[in-house]
């Protein structure tokens, strides 16, 4: 599979013969789907007062990239160093060793994650290097070679050649060359950086937020910006919920905690699923919990009231999920401990099923009424035709704690994934088929969710997040050693958008 090159650092390096590219200001990236431009970082130094300033930001354009998106910043998705600078008056050499440092959630140089390949991380110019200081020329002297960039013939460095370079490393120093005229105090030049990624169109990034309680967060859902989540565009909201009661939203800026108004302190939230929420008041929240807890709003989380099944259920409940996703879905179902399994029509009257199982069920979802599934302890599956429960084979005997489906519509999946336990990951194309795929990890996975067939993420223990990107999984660093129990996607203004909750209230915010 050929994988486009990536762009994912635009800087402007201004040198000196006594300076480096090291500590310039951080300038966030300014983006445009599809193109447009990049902040750049305009660094200008001079040697006689010895010092470097940073600053000036300037727009760099594009001219027809044909990159997905175009990002920049030093020190935010890699760090260019300068060390061992040195002038050589009688050959007008100035050199000076330069590194790469990865600081994207991705390994760089490979396109499965671990297999490196042998372009390596090309540091090219944007603009040739020019004078700024004194009189004369200055060139690039001993170039790796030209490539066509974003505009032709572009000189360029290579780092890392045959050698994956992993999130927070660092590449080997490289000696970078110019030749100068006897008369050149000072010099300039624009550079970007392209390399291959695993997910060349995916996170770069997670970012934790800061959180807002010290429970362990077990369910996230988000809604709105035609992504993954459910609901329809615009604004992305959502939901996290977890121990102790604990119930935020957010709101499309910020998260906040929401007071119900019920005794919930004692009860343990593990499912949460909604559409809509905010100021208008619209939408359903169905969210489960320990003891047969079911909360409810029906106006976006304005008012909420508790629900109960008949006969009462005191078992936990662990998932809940509504038929068809949209405002006006009625029919749901949840599932919980000892193979309990719960189902409304009207969204208000709760009555069991039966299961004909005593494992303990912790995801449950599916595309129609009478096409539902259910998962759980040890590898159950279960499959729901209006009727009747029937078993799956998974073939695996994880457990299972959490499902997606990646392709499809609302009335026919073609691409389920499930996770679990042991770093399970099973795929199948009909929800009749399963197979079990290595996932690179034997962390426990608690969550999964996806924005398309290419674009999948598994969460669990010790900050694991793992990546399907249409041919294989590999790993990405999140930055965090919190169990992750819940992971979903959400789209909008054109990029991509995963949340990720967890232990001791975690959040992290996946982003390009």
């Amino acid at each position: 599979m050929n994988r486009k090159l990536q762009l994912i650092l635009a800087v402007t390096w201004l040198s000196t013969f006594a300076v480096g590219c090291a500590d310039h200001e951080v300038t966030a990236p300014a983006t445009v789907p599809g193109g447009g431009f990049t902040a750049a970082i305009t660094c200008q130094a001079t040697v006689s007062s010895g010092t470097l300033s940073c600053g000036d930001v300037t727009a760099a354009p594009t001219r027809g990239l044909n990159f997905e998106i175009v990002l920049g910043g030093q020190n935010e998705y890699v760090t260019l160093a300068g060390s061992n600078i040195s002038y050589d008056a009688g050959t007008g050499i100035w050199e000076a060793d330069v590194t790469v440092k990865n600081l994207t959630a991705q390994p760089m140089n490979t396109a499965d994650g671990t297999t490196a390949d042998t372009g390596g991380v090309k540091v090219f110019f944007h603009t040739a290097p020019h004078v700024t200081g004194g009189l004369g020329t200055v060139d690039v002297a001993n170039a790796d070679g030209t490539g066509l960039f974003l505009g032709s013939s572009e000189q360029f460095f290579r780092h890392s050649s045959g050698v994956v370079l992993d999130t927070g490393a660092t590449s080997s120093p490289k000696p970078w060359q110019f030749t100068l005229s006897p008369g050149v105090t000072a010099f300039s030049f624009q550079v970007f950086v392209t390399t291959k990624l695993p997910a060349d169109s995916s996170v770069l990034r997670w970012v934790s937020e800061t959180p807002l309680t010290t429970q362990t967060l077990r369910s996230v859902r988000m809604n709105g910006g035609g992504g993954g989540g459910g609901g329809g565009g615009g604004t992305v909201t959502g939901w996290a919920v977890g121990d102790a009661g604990t119930i935020l939203y957010y709101d499309g800026t910020s998260w906040s905690a929401v007071p119900t108004g019920l005794a919930l302190s004692a009860i343990d939230l593990y499912g949460v699923d909604a559409n809509g929420g905010g100021g208008g008041c619209n939408g359903v929240v169905y969210i489960v919990g320990t003891g047969g807890t079911i909360v409810y709003s029906g106006d976006g989380g304005c008012n909420w009231s508790l629900q109960s099944s008949t006969p009462p259920v005191t078992t936990a409940l662990f998932s809940v999920s509504r038929v068809g996703g949209g405002s006006n879905s009625t029919a749901v179902f949840a599932v919980g401990a000892g193979g309990v399994i719960l189902y409304s029509a009207d969204g208000t009257t709760w009555g069991p099923l039966t299961s004909n199982t005593t494992d303990s069920l912790f995801i449950t979802g599916g595309p129609g009424e009478n096409d539902w599934f259910a998962a759980g302890q040890g590898g159950t599956g279960l499959h729901w035709n209006g009727l009747v429960w029937s078993p799956l084979t998974l073939n695996t005997t994880a457990s299972i704690h959490s499902a997606t489906g990646a392709g499809g519509d609302q009335n026919a999946l073609t691409d389920i994934w499930l996770a679990g336990t042991g770093g399970a990951i099973v795929h199948s194309p009909d929800g009749v088929a399963w197979t079990v795929q290595p996932s690179g990890t034997t962390e426990d996975l608690f969550g999964i969710g996806a924005s398309g067939q290419k674009d999948v993420f598994a969460v669990g223990s010790s900050g694991t997040i793992v990546h399907w990107n249409g041919v294989s999984w590999s790993a990405m660093a999140s930055g965090t050693t919190a169990d992750l129990q819940s992971v979903e996607t959400s789209g909008g203004g054109g990029f991509l958008n995963v949340w990720a909750v967890g232990s001791g209230g975690t959040i992290l915010h996946g982003v390009r």
